[in-house]
Formats: structure tokens, sequence, C-alpha cells
């Protein structure tokens, strides 16, 4: 009985680490370009300690998101880096998600939006708080 509850809590806990589960769903970065010149276009780069997402253009009143689920064997965390401006004239580097060390999140969502004054962040339960301000690169 004791290797059948096993086997069963492996099985959901496989089936959970995949991209469409419903149990354990992946965490969210969202990255929203609210400049409000149209041709003000926000770079978004993120990396953890096991992958470089690479360099997204993002336009205005577009998005760029990506799915990821917490390291079993270490913290996760994702700093990335906006940029915006003529020549990338400002640039913010930042860490836009730090795992809790005390357990393995799921389903977290973050929304980060540039705005001209700065960058704010919002989860599914909050309003928009100022984090960064654009400081020149």
């Amino acid at each position: 009985m004791n290797n059948l509850f096993v086997l069963v809590v492996v099985i959901a806990l496989s089936v959970g680490l995949n991209n469409g589960s419903i149990l354990f769903p992946k965490n969210q970065l969202y990255f929203r370009n609210s400049l409000s010149r149209n041709d003000d276009v926000l770079t978004v780069h993120c990396k953890s300690d096991d992958d470089d997402l690479g360099i997204h253009s993002v336009q205005r009143s577009y998005e760029y998101t990506f799915k990821f689920g917490d390291s079993l064997l270490h913290l996760t965390e994702f700093v990335c880096t906006l940029e915006h401006g003529v020549g990338s004239k400002y640039s913010v580097t930042f860490s836009a998600y730090l795992a809790n060390p005390y357990f393995i999140s799921t389903g977290v969502i973050k929304l980060w939006v540039a705005f001209d004054d700065g960058i704010y962040l919002t989860d599914e339960d909050h309003d928009l708080v100022k984090i960064y301000g654009w400081p020149k690169k």
C-alpha cells in the first residue's frame, strides 16, 4: 500500500511540473510597455542561473511574458534589464523574481510596467507601485 501511495505522489508531481498543469501552474512574469511615445520601444533581457531568455523588443501597449517553475536544486531568480530611449539611453537592471527560500512557489504572477517616470510592479491583488526610476545609462 505504501508503494502505491508513493507512486501516486510521484505521478502527481510529475504531471504538475509541466506547463499545462492545473494543480501546479507555472509562475509568470509580464513586462508591459506603457511608455507615452509610440516609437519608444522597451527592450527586455532576462536571465537566471540556468537560462538566458535573450533580448526582446516590446512595442508600445504590448507585453513580453514567459512562464517558469522554481528550481528544486537552488533558489530561482530572474534578473532583468529594461531599456528604452534613443540608443537605450535609460536602463534598469533588477531582480524581477526571487523565489521564496523555504518553499517552491507555483502560479505567481508579476506584472512589470514601464512608464515614462519609471518601472512599476503589480500582481493580481494589488495596485501599481513604482519600484524603480529610469537612471541614464
